[in-house]
């Protein structure tokens, strides 16, 4: 998967928002379609000759301290308008939706990539791909900006410093307020790699993301939950849209935010102000989730 080496994604995820998946309407096609992508979910498919389109995902979920993986399978139809063109319904309710089709060299429809048409001029373009077996969802990057176009990484970042979003600063690729910075290093369809840096610490975190499709990383969320309940991190149920990654950070990462927090004043307003462990890893959570769900 071909990186983007920009100064910031666009708070991995915040892509823009989406348009109604029931919005038909269809726009220029880019001279080139976007290439590089962030896989969001992923499952399979089958194709029958009457055009029905079979999607099979799974669901991950627990009980009685196991988790349960479950396979769910909804049903529409894909048809091929011309030789760049294709109605899709994906069987999530909201029925034929235009996208700009490309085919995958050496394969048959409906083997190829799918734009959702009316997202094609989007920092982050909608979009599937299908190559049997495999289904996947996907966020084509169409900027070399992603932070810039993440809304919700600005507020996140509000949160860390506890203060308005406004005084936030987003260049590009590059978040920065009082003094710390987040810098987009690079990302696969996969995951994600950025930079905090404040004073004289510089710490590089990686998000690998995690698939409910995969049974593995099904039993990898809840193993990671387990251990945070053991732990006293947590008194929640298991939810694995909280636990869909993998996140790996610099031994400093911890003193880093605690040392933002202390100099710049922001937790002097009182105890519950301070940032805790526990907060700190629900922020990294939250860059993780804005950049899964293009928000």
């Amino acid at each position: 998967m071909k990186k983007i080496f920009a100064v910031l994604p666009a708070a991995v995820f915040a892509l823009t928002g989406c348009l109604s998946s029931s919005d038909d309407s269809t726009s220029q096609t880019p001279k080139t379609l976007p290439t590089d992508y962030i896989v969001l979910q992923m499952g399979d498919y089958n194709y029958g000759a009457d055009g029905s389109l079979e999607i099979t995902k799974a669901t991950c979920t627990d009980r009685q301290n196991q988790y349960v993986w479950t396979k769910t399978t909804q049903r529409g139809s894909v048809t091929k308008n011309g030789d760049d063109a294709a109605q899709l319904d994906l069987g999530d309710g909201a029925g034929k939706v235009s996208y700009d089709f490309k085919a995958i060299a050496g394969e048959t429809f409906p083997n190829g990539e799918f734009y959702k048409s009316s997202s094609l001029n989007n920092p982050l373009v909608e979009g599937v791909i299908l190559e049997s077996p495999y289904y996947s969802d996907v966020a084509y990057v169409n900027t070399e900006c992603l932070f810039q176009n993440f809304e919700e990484m600005r507020e996140t970042m509000s949160l860390l410093a506890k203060v308005p979003k406004e005084s936030v600063t987003v260049e590009c690729n590059k978040i920065s307020i009082q003094g710390l910075e987040m810098l987009y290093l690079s990302h696969t369809a996969t995951s994600i790699d950025y930079a905090l840096s404040y004073g004289d610490i510089y710490c590089p975190v990686k998000h690998d993301f995690l698939y409910a499709y995969k049974e593995a990383d099904c039993a990898k969320a809840f193993a990671n939950y387990q251990e945070e309940y053991e732990n006293g991190e947590t008194d929640d149920f298991f939810d694995f849209e909280l636990h869909d990654q993998d996140i790996h950070a610099c031994s400093g990462f911890v003193d880093l935010i605690l040392n933002f927090n202390r100099t710049t004043g922001l937790a002097k307003s009182g105890s519950d102000s301070a940032i805790g462990k526990k907060q700190i890893k629900d922020i990294l959570r939250a860059v993780g989730n804005s950049i899964r769900k293009r928000k």
